[in-house]
């Protein structure tokens, strides 16, 4: 899952930028109550069940997890290992007896490789600090000495105020100016502002982590305005900004040494999506996408973003072909690349494929965490709820059975295809300790998966995508969204 506003433009929490959405039961069937996951031989025996039962008795989503994260580690979208994950996936995949293997490739931009990141306090009492470049960032030439300037600003003009005074010195943003963003010429003065800074060479930024202790934010993009500012940037553990804030506010003159490095390809490189199906029946053409990111960040190995998510939708396709199952429609799992930079493979897959795009029933993406997949945001299509509660029914006896109504913007890679209109749905799950922990920090390893929950998660997305495939209507599009 992206950051979702990167760097010198202030962030804010993923759940912060949307209404809170509004949730509603779907009731299920009178069954008895059933420990664990549930009892199959309580159930009647429709496909949807023996989907269930496959998945409880037989799932290879923790070993494919395990596999793809501590074998093959972080999958930074550009990098080897990513390429890597994906022929692994592919291999896999073809393995359970999907159809239509491949990758599709787009223009991604320049690849970026993490290199040496230090930091410590030369005055007070000379603590070693914690950073980590922000991805793509231009690295410093090597160790650098300066005085430490502690930047917060409530309005523009106080902003422009530090304007002359940072030349030469080692600047931590503080809290900006809270802006209308909707407001061209507030955005266009905030930036004129911030790119200020640059021109007066500054010899690093620090932006301090959003996480507590000393867990660590990662961020960062390819594409020049969001995510490669001009001067060398990195994260630093909040506890140590904290330390930074302080001793500013008492006066003290304040100096760091510190190296910020990174690799930055002379050349563009192309990134790709992988894709496999399972075709339909009787309406091939028309088609139900289960999908996650692939790619992750570097600090930890990607396992709960989104090697969750990823071996879920592959242990669904696993699943329903071990079943000897034939949808009516085609299922399709895509694995995305360039989440985490900015949508930018589930978008370069939307305009590669425009043409068909009224060819999609839905689109299912798993991209939450660990957590168990609750139900899904409908994001904002309230008038599939009876459909999209129908299809997931048979799901309601692990969990999954809850439908959220509102919208989270730019969430995953659902949000491209939703602003063509498509039905596109996110998976509604337990945050666990995501957003807390793990969520692009060094803690994002197999030790914070939940085994029972992943496989609750397969189970959710196939059952779904299994109801929504043999569905006996066809889901609506809406007029495209108009930016």
């Amino acid at each position: 899952m992206p950051r979702l506003v990167l760097a010198l433009v202030a962030s804010a929490s993923l759940l912060a930028q949307a209404p809170a959405p509004s949730p509603i039961t779907i009731t299920p069937p009178a069954t008895p109550t059933m420990p664990g996951l549930f009892r199959a031989d309580t159930l009647p025996k429709t496909d949807a069940t023996r989907i269930l039962e496959e998945i409880a008795a037989h799932s290879e989503a923790l070993a494919n997890l395990t596999d793809m994260c501590d074998t093959i580690g972080p999958r930074l979208t550009g990098s080897d290992n990513l390429r890597k994950a994906q022929a692994w996936a592919q291999d896999k995949l073809k393995a359970y007896g999907a159809e239509n293997v491949h990758e599709e490739a787009y223009e991604f931009g320049p690849s970026w490789t993490r290199g040496t990141d230090s930091a410590r306090l030369l005055t007070q009492n000379h603590q070693v600090l914690q950073i980590a470049a922000l991805g793509w960032t231009v690295p410093t030439k090597g160790l650098v000495r300066g005085e430490f300037t502690y930047v917060q600003a409530k309005t523009l003009d106080e902003l422009k105020a530090y304007h002359g005074r940072i030349g030469g010195h080692i600047v931590m943003m503080g809290a900006l100016p809270k802006l209308d963003w909707k407001d061209p010429k507030q955005v266009a003065a905030f930036k004129e502002a911030m790119s200020s800074f640059s021109h007066e060479k500054p010899l690093a930024m620090l932006l301090s982590s959003e996480k507590k202790d000393n867990h660590m934010t990662m961020a960062g993009s390819p594409e020049s305005e969001a995510g490669r500012p001009k001067l060398p940037t990195a994260f630093i553990a909040n506890e140590h900004a904290d330390l930074l804030k302080r001793l500013a506010k008492r006066g003290e003159k304040v100096e760091l040494e510190l190296q910020i490095g990174g690799t930055t390809s002379a050349q563009p490189v192309k990134a790709y999506n992988v894709v496999a199906e399972i075709r339909g029946s009787e309406k091939p053409d028309e088609v139900v996408i289960l999908g996650a990111h692939q790619d992750s960040w570097d600090l930890g190995t990607g396992a709960t973003d989104n090697g969750t998510g990823t071996v879920a939708v592959m242990e669904a396709l696993r699943a329903i072909k071990a079943l000897g199952l034939q949808p009516k429609r085609t299922l399709r799992v895509i694995l995305f690349s360039g989440e985490e930079q900015g949508l930018l493979g589930s978008e370069a897959y939307v305009k590669a494929h425009e043409a068909d795009l009224k060819n999609i029933q839905a689109v299912l993406v798993d991209d939450l965490g660990t957590g168990m997949i609750k139900g899904w945001t409908m994001e904002g299509r309230e008038d599939l709820a009876p459909a999209l509660g129908a299809a997931m029914a048979p799901a309601n006896v692990v969990g999954c059975k809850e439908l959220f109504f509102g919208t989270i913007p730019e969430s995953s890679d659902n949000w491209p295809f939703e602003e063509k209109g498509v039905p596109a749905f996110f998976g509604y799950q337990d945050f666990a300790d995501y957003f807390t922990n793990t969520h692009h920090s060094q803690l994002d390893t197999l030790s914070h998966v939940k085994p029972d929950e992943l496989i609750q998660g397969a189970q959710a997305l196939a059952v779904t995508a299994w109801g929504l495939a043999n569905a006996p209507e066809r889901l609506e599009h809406r007029v495209p969204a108009k930016h």
